[in-house]
């Protein structure tokens, strides 16, 4: 009975670490790079030297990038779209 027990309390606990694991990949899964960047700066110490504090910034994200997690910002300024049913007069 104990052994069932212990092999219970293992599974639900990988269970739960994967549970866990899951919800922060969600987290960070999407985001653009200037809001991992915001986001990575929010978490780090404030006591950390602002170069050191940059090297691993740009360390995490390029290894976000690498995985396909973060989405690309957009430098293209985006337009208005002009609708196809304009009240406006062509002429």
């Amino acid at each position: 009975m104990k052994k069932l027990l212990k092999l219970a309390v293992i599974v639900g606990g990988v269970a739960f670490a994967s549970k866990m694991a899951s919800a922060k990949k969600a987290e960070w899964q999407g985001l653009t790079e200037s809001q991992a960047r915001e986001k990575l700066d929010a978490r780090l110490p404030g006591e950390m030297p602002a170069d050191k504090r940059e090297m691993v910034i740009d360390k995490v994200v390029s290894g976000l990038l690498d995985r396909g997690m973060l989405s690309e910002d957009s430098t293209e300024p985006t337009e208005p779209e002009v609708s196809a049913t304009s009240t406006a007069d062509p002429a």
